[in-house]
């Protein structure tokens, strides 16, 4: 009996776990409808501010190089991780809708995972990626556009798609087109390995997009896609995948969409630095026609006015271009998709190292105006949601740590014990992360004492409150002290020679690095720069630097700081990574290299090193000193004492 009562309570159980897994599946009661220049969820008019989401899938620019370590194919559980993450600083944001870019194309590089991966053949981990993206569309309330094959050469093009079939034209060939259609009935048929919903039934879904950047002269191409998406499809929109830059080439691609894409609902246009239109003049083309998203957007200035036009219109929506992820690994990431001023990607909820470009005051107001759109009150900005992972010390000899980030965090505070109960003392601050890179350590103690056995803890931060706190690890008993100069200025150095000076202008120079926020850099036509580092006793150096060409560093040590020796045979290692080619354009934006020197023990007694630029009186300003780490005991003696 006992048995009998036992297995109707686990069936019922069941039932009652499958019906809200059905619930939480099928989130949305609509899927998004055309009536005449508006969007409509339903009846209700179906409006947004929100944020493209490029990386949502796979990597950005740069990812193998930076953290070779990792080698280029995610782990499925890092990708959930870092793919959840996102969608909660999205809620945080008040996302209701991203657009990404859903299709990578094999192109013989080796530099990612491709879902194309051949003529009428697919990679199943690639598809399970947008899998997962779809079910945490469902799950968070997000709807998304989904861009398939770019135009440009980030992860594979329609080049690329090309050559898989033989190389002809694109937009032309009998076979390639073929090819693409053969994508779109997988596309929309696919059935969905974490929901079981096929695409074509899933209302997270907002819109297709053939691709991005389709050239203006292909609506011929554009029709027959539409035409036959529709028929395999007819449940979701399809928006133009060209770009109008201003209002003739709009009036242009509007006049063809009505005439010849009566399938194409949605029209698009952009706004950048480079190019400066009027949102009204842009909508007027489209009123009484067809609904118009800004589907990028990403300004220094007028960024404000972009938002006020897109409300005050009856433009239907705005996508920030663009919002970058969380990293499993620790820290936020990189920092800007492209690393360009005018079109970078930002970080949740906005850090220091952003404020080039407004990162925290846009971001707050794509937040209010994506309530606003939308005619509600922007809530009070909600306190961290989830507690911060903190790895296990990342060296034997010191105080190394790394954490996964909690999502709307804007600081970190690092506590320290001497039991694992504590009692905690606060020994950071507030403690801006963005200037320490996942492949870097985060945080180092420089005030433990040797010897001595500690316990720490991370808790997240930002104006509306504090996270839980994170995992405890210990017992630590550190040998020595450590700092990580990221050369922000010159306050933890001894001394330099006045011909050094700290330079911010790394993003736009070295555009594909990720490493380096400011560097240390010699000015342009005098001798050679100087930096000294003093402790009561130096152990090891390690110096990160970029530069044209090798062998233009040298490092000295000093027991007195009176007489200068060079390292001992062998002392010194050295590691180089040539520089490469941007994904993007397939060219080597700024030939420069990285180098790594590496001191892993100074002789006894060493109380001072000096770092030699090279290049005495050279036209050029390298090398360029991006970061030191130094292990030493005892107490760093620096300028500001």
């Amino acid at each position: 009996m006992r048995e009998k009562k036992f297995t109707q309570i686990i069936k019922w159980l069941s039932l009652v776990m499958g019906l809200l897994l059905t619930l939480q599946t099928y989130a949305f009661t609509n899927f998004i409808a055309r009536d005449g220049d508006q969007l409509k969820d339903g009846k209700k008019i179906f409006r947004f501010v929100s944020v493209n989401t490029p990386n949502i899938n796979g990597h950005y620019d740069g990812y193998k190089n930076t953290n070779p370590e990792s080698g280029y194919i995610y782990d499925p559980i890092e990708l959930s991780y870092e793919m959840e993450t996102y969608f909660k600083d999205m809620v945080q944001m008040g996302v209701t809708v991203i657009r990404t870019w859903g299709i990578t194309v094999e192109d013989g590089s080796g530099e990612f995972e491709a879902l194309v991966s051949g003529p009428y053949s697919y990679n199943e981990t690639a598809f399970r990626r947008i899998d997962k993206m779809l079910e945490l569309c469902n799950k968070y309330n997000i709807r998304v556009i989904l861009c398939l094959v770019k135009e440009n050469k980030f992860w594979g093009s329609t080049a690329s798609f090309s050559r898989l079939y033989g190389g002809k034209d694109y937009y032309e060939d009998p076979v390639v087109k073929d090819g693409f259609k053969h994508l779109l009935k997988t596309m929309a048929s696919r059935e969905n390995y974490f929901t079981g919903i096929e695409y074509k039934d899933d209302k997270a879904i907002l819109a297709w997009e053939f691709g991005n950047e389709v050239p203006n002269s292909k609506g011929f191409w554009i029709a027959e896609m539409a035409d036959y998406l529709k028929s395999i499809d007819p449940n979701h929109l399809i928006a133009d995948p060209r770009r109008a830059n201003g209002v003739q080439a709009m009036r242009e691609i509007v006049e063809d969409v009505m005439k010849n894409c009566p399938k194409i609902d949605i029209v698009k246009t952009r706004q950048y630095p480079n190019y400066r239109n009027s949102v009204a003049e842009l909508w007027d083309e489209c009123k009484g026609k067809r609904p118009m998203i800004i589907d990028e957007f990403q300004r220094l200035d007028g960024f404000k006015e972009v938002l006020e036009e897109i409300c005050n219109t009856g433009t239907s929506g705005g996508l920030l271009w663009s919002l970058m992820k969380p990293q499993y690994k620790g820290g936020i990431g990189g920092h800007a998709l492209f690393h360009s001023y005018s079109w970078g990607g930002s970080r949740w909820p906005g850090f220091g190292s952003g404020e080039y470009f407004n990162e925290r005051e846009n971001l707050m107001l794509i937040r209010k105006y994506g309530y606003k759109i939308r005619g509600l009150e922007v809530p009070p900005l909600p306190a961290p949601m989830d507690a911060p992972f903190l790895y296990e010390n990342l060296r034997s000899d010191a105080i190394a740590l790394k954490w996964r980030c909690s999502s709307g965090a804007r600081y970190y505070i690092v506590e320290r014990a001497t039991t694992p109960n504590g009692p905690w003392e606060n020994i950071s601050g507030d403690f801006d992360i963005s200037y320490n890179l996942y492949f870097y350590p985060m945080f180092t103690d420089s005030s433990v004492v040797s010897g001595e056995s500690y316990y720490y803890r991370v808790v997240g931060k930002n104006e509306s409150g504090l996270s839980p706190f994170s995992n405890v690890i210990g017992p630590i008993r550190p040998q020595i002290r450590m700092i990580m100069d990221n050369l922000q200025d010159f306050s933890l150095t001894y001394s330099r020679t006045p011909n050094l000076r700290i330079s911010s202008e790394s993003w736009p120079r070295l555009r594909q690095t990720e490493e380096d926020f400011f560097q240390a850099e010699r000015i342009k036509g005098t001798d050679s720069g100087e930096i000294i580092y003093k402790a009561g006793s130096l152990r090891w150096i390690e110096v990160i630097l970029f530069s044209n060409e090798t062998d233009n560093l040298s490092i000295q040590y000093s027991l007195d700081g009176n007489v200068w020796r060079s390292l001992p045979e062998g002392s010194l290692l050295k590691t180089y990574r040539e520089s490469y080619p941007s994904q993007i354009s397939k060219n080597i934006d700024n030939p420069v290299h990285k180098f790594n020197y590496h001191v892993p023990a100074f002789p006894a007694n060493t109380m001072f090193v000096k770092i030699v630029t090279g290049n005495d009186y050279a036209d050029n300003t390298f090398p360029w000193i991006a970061r030191v780490h130094i292990g030493y005991t005892g107490t760093l003696k620096t300028t500001n004492e």
